[in-house]
């Protein structure tokens, strides 16, 4: 019977002991963090307390003490954001420039080697040129310390607002440029004021942009663990930015990257052309290479076509085109048309730019016939020659209104262009017209996309 007392007893207390380990494993497991910062310093010493065979107290015997640096994990960065989101070429060949927004998601400082490559082209002809883009970066990154007073609470940080988060103490490691650090130097595992970071939890969640208004970085403390240091955080972003951390929690630097590209030439201006370039981030071997960006392609292209019409008699040629009735609406042809001395022609050039893109540095110039003496007074321009159009020597149609080109030093509008008809060259008879905006007496202008511009001059025939 006592055996049988002693084996239950044996038993109901080996159930108490599983029942007491069954509550005693999840509170340890609970209370390590799920995550601590590359560079954290884990300090470790024993103390032995004891006294002497007499009872008297001695000197406590410490032994040495163990010093564990925490290493960084890395995973594959995230790139944020292209700027601009989708650019533009104005021309045929030209670059874009853009600044890519990138984070590192690591639980340390490390360095992120970048990469660039375009593709995809679509009605360009592609020159094969790599892109450039900044070599790489440094970024920064920590972790919420055990102690910060936040961890579990909801934290709101309104516009314009701060919000103070205690950070494992690097002990100096590093510099913002990865290089050697020293201890209070105002940089914590790469983060320093002026740097921007996001909060993350580790799992998908990411809260910022903030900016680093100070980094507090104290001396390393005398006890057996390392003093915390701090980051003051604002938020500029124009709203309230709300998270509750818990312990682990990543601070994570951003920076910016420039990469150019240049691309090939337009094949048909008139249609739609892009490329697509892609960015590759690497932080430990681990790499991202989303999102891309599409850069679009817009060139201009200028056609020229010439017309003559016989201001004094009525002559029809042929392949006839009407001109627009603010200038006139007379009929002009590209052959057929003939006359006699002292007869007034009449040319119109039709200067057009059906490309997406612009043209620019435009400048236009025609001799002045041979055998006919160009009419050079603008008082008597289409005066009296059943010409129809009034006013200066050289205009042009820019919209639905007529407007007069700037011919030397006359009145004239010089954003519309420059005309040297009036002035054509005595030894080449060359007239020269400066065309568009922007334009001046010696240099051509910009014919926007699908931009039409209309110059008259009058010749008598000798």
């Amino acid at each position: 019977m006592n055996r049988i007392k002693q084996a239950v007893k044996t038993r109901w207390l080996n159930a108490i002991t599983i029942v007491a380990l069954s509550f005693i494993l999840p509170v340890a497991t609970l209370a390590a963090p799920p995550s601590s910062a590359g560079n954290t310093q884990i300090w470790n010493q024993v103390t032995v307390n004891y006294n002497n065979a007499a009872g008297v107290f001695q000197t406590a015997a410490k032994s040495n003490l163990v010093t564990v640096s925490v290493n960084t994990v890395y995973v594959a960065p995230t790139i944020i954001s292209y700027n601009p989101a989708s650019g533009n070429t104005d021309g045929t060949g030209a670059t874009q420039s853009y600044q890519v927004l990138i984070r590192t998601n690591a639980n340390g400082p490390g360095s992120v080697t970048l990469a660039a490559a375009d593709g995809s082209p679509v009605n360009m002809a592609v020159s094969g040129t790599t892109p450039t883009i900044t070599a790489s970066l440094y970024l920064g990154a920590t972790v919420f310390d055990p102690t910060d007073t936040h961890l579990g609470a909801l934290t709101t940080v309104n516009n314009l607002a701060t919000v103070t988060i205690a950070v494992p103490n690097d002990n100096g490691t590093v510099n913002d440029t990865g290089g050697a650090g020293a201890i209070s130097d105002g940089i914590i595992n790469g983060i320093k004021a002026g740097d921007v970071v996001y909060i993350s939890n580790g799992a998908g969640g990411v809260f910022g942009p903030f900016d680093v208004t100070t980094v507090t970085d104290p001396a390393v403390g005398l006890g057996v663990t390392a003093a915390p240091g701090s980051l003051v955080l604002t938020n500029n972003t124009g709203a309230p930015i709300s998270f509750t951390p818990a312990v682990g929690w990543l601070i994570l630097e951003a920076k910016n990257a420039t990469t150019v590209v240049t691309q090939g030439v337009v094949t048909t201006a008139s249609l739609a052309a892009s490329w697509v370039t892609t960015v590759t981030a690497t932080e430990g071997g681990f790499s991202t290479n989303t999102p891309t960006v599409t850069t679009n392609a817009k060139s201009g292209q200028l056609t020229v076509d010439k017309y003559v019409r016989n201001a004094t008699a009525a002559v029809v040629g042929a392949t006839p085109l009407t001109a627009p009735a603010a200038l006139g609406g007379q009929t002009y042809y590209k052959t057929g048309v003939n006359g006699k001395p002292t007869d007034v022609l009449e040319y119109l050039l039709v200067i057009a730019n059906p490309g997406l893109g612009n043209a620019t540095a435009v400048i236009a110039t025609d001799p002045v016939p041979t055998y006919t003496t160009l009419v050079s007074s603008s008082a008597g321009y289409g005066v009296n020659n059943g010409g129809g159009v009034t006013g200066t020597f050289a205009n042009a149609l820019r919209g639905a209104t007529v407007q007069a080109f700037k011919v030397d030093n006359s009145a004239g509008i010089a954003t519309v262009g420059w005309g040297k008809a009036t002035g054509a060259n005595p030894l080449t008879g060359l007239m020269t017209y400066y065309i568009g905006n922007g334009s001046s007496n010696i240099a051509g202008g910009t014919v926007n996309s699908l931009e039409t511009d209309y110059i008259i001059y009058q010749v008598t025939i000798n």
